[in-house]
């Protein structure tokens, strides 16, 4: 891809954005980054130290004076604004397909669904580089593609969690491996239907041969389009028994194996630190046990269907359940309906609090407290008194924090300082 001396334009200024803006300098564009919302005082020190122009509060129609535009994956693609890029004929595409633009290695191995995808994508890569190949993992687990190139050459395998959000701005992404985990309504705030947000998915095949593999969980067979890349299913069956696994790991372990295998058949779990490779911030991460309580951050559980794993997780245990953030269009309802039939105490923050807390009472569990904080969570938990605390809250962050991380932070915090308050 010839960028040298085009005018390019960046949408958004977090790391993707960030990123892509430093990839496109690199290769000698003319650089306008331009995000809705303010830009980190670091990141303008950043930007005007590489001569790099920028606009925050507002994408202006100094986008349009542009030869291509480059999302990240947090701006959707109805902007107004955007839509005006179309009717002028200005190419519109995402950092992960900027960034397989200028990618050496052809050996990638995508990875989406809607929970588990980074857990799968460090799997393969711990296992890939335990029978030593050259590995690397990047894209929606933290690190952008376009900030991973320098590492990458013609005999790296790339190993790529994506999301939904990065898949509807892809053009020629084309992995030789897909995995497609599971599914199960999420983004429909962004997507609109659950058809659409699958079919979104499915794009991880689009540009796949007869050459390359597509690995897909049992249950979505039925609903698959037709495929050109040769498929393999998996489920949990197909998952070695590992004892004091969590159940949903299994199944995350089992397509790790399958992508692993591709690239070594006879490649040995034994050899895997299984422990370390499962150890990721804020996914059913232990914090602390304080009077007997169990504290633990799965804050990464942004939709129902990870929060309702992260319960499964404790199948003997009283729980304490921290529910609560933005909601992504989706019912609550099959959370609501595990939360009764095991007896949860849920305690119920942010914007989302009042239509879980409708959802519990209809079902008439009323185990349940509004919270204004993570500080006032520790606090009941210790009150109950129940063997686990889990912060699992079915729902996205930015209602009070910057993001998952941010709020997973903030929920460790308060859990050490409540060490400092006596119980009652």
């Amino acid at each position: 891809m010839r960028i040298l001396g085009k005018r390019v334009s960046v949408l958004g200024a977090g790391r993707s954005g960030l990123a892509a803006a430093r990839l496109l300098y690199r290769q000698g564009a003319r650089v306008l980054l331009s995000d809705h919302r303010s830009i980190p005082p670091q990141a303008r020190e950043e930007l005007e130290a590489l001569g790099l122009d920028y606009e925050e509060g507002g994408h202006t129609e100094r986008i349009l004076d542009s030869e291509l535009i480059v999302l990240s994956p947090g701006v959707p693609l109805e902007l107004p604004i955007l839509g005006e890029a179309r009717r002028r004929g200005i190419p519109i595409i995402g950092e992960l397909e900027l960034a397989y633009r200028f990618c050496k290695s052809r050996k990638i191995i995508a990875v989406t669904g809607t929970k588990g995808k980074s857990t799968t994508a460090k799997l393969i890569g711990e296992l890939l580089l335990a029978h030593g190949h050259r590995a690397v993992v990047a894209g929606n687990i933290g690190r952008p593609l376009s900030g991973e190139l320098a590492r990458i050459d013609e005999g790296t395998i790339v190993v790529l969690e994506v999301s939904s959000f990065q898949l509807e701005s892809i053009a020629d992404f084309h992995p030789w491996v897909s995995l497609f985990l599971n599914f199960a309504p999420d983004h429909l705030e962004r997507h609109g239907s659950l058809e659409n947000c699958f079919r979104i998915k499915c794009r991880i095949f689009e540009n796949q041969t007869e050459e390359d593999f597509a690995i897909v969980h049992r249950s979505l067979l039925p609903r698959l389009p037709r495929l050109k890349a040769r498929l393999i299913a998996f489920g949990p069956e197909d998952a070695p028994k590992v004892n004091g696994l969590f159940p949903h790991l299994r199944e995350d372990l089992a397509a790790a194996l399958c992508a692993a295998r591709l690239v070594e058949p006879g490649l040995e779990l034994a050899r895997l630190d299984l422990e370390r490779a499962l150890a990721m911030p804020h996914r059913l991460e232990f914090v602390a046990e304080i009077g007997g309580v169990k504290f633990y951050d799965d804050s990464k559980a942004t939709n129902v269907l990870a929060a309702l794993a992260a319960i499964a997780a404790f199948p003997h245990s009283r729980l304490t359940l921290i529910l609560g953030g933005r909601a992504k269009g989706e019912s609550f309802a099959p959370l609501a309906q595990a939360v009764k039939e095991r007896g949860i105490a849920a305690l119920l923050i942010g914007e989302a609090a009042i239509e879980l807390a409708r959802e519990l009472e209809r079902l008439g569990h009323r185990q349940f407290r509004f919270i204004r904080d993570f500080h006032e969570a520790a606090r009941l938990a210790l009150e109950l008194g129940n063997e686990v605390c889990l912060l699992s809250p079915a729902c996205a962050s930015f209602d009070m924090f910057a993001d998952y991380a941010a709020r997973g932070e903030a929920f460790q915090e308060a859990v050490r300082q409540s060490r400092l308050v006596p119980t009652r």
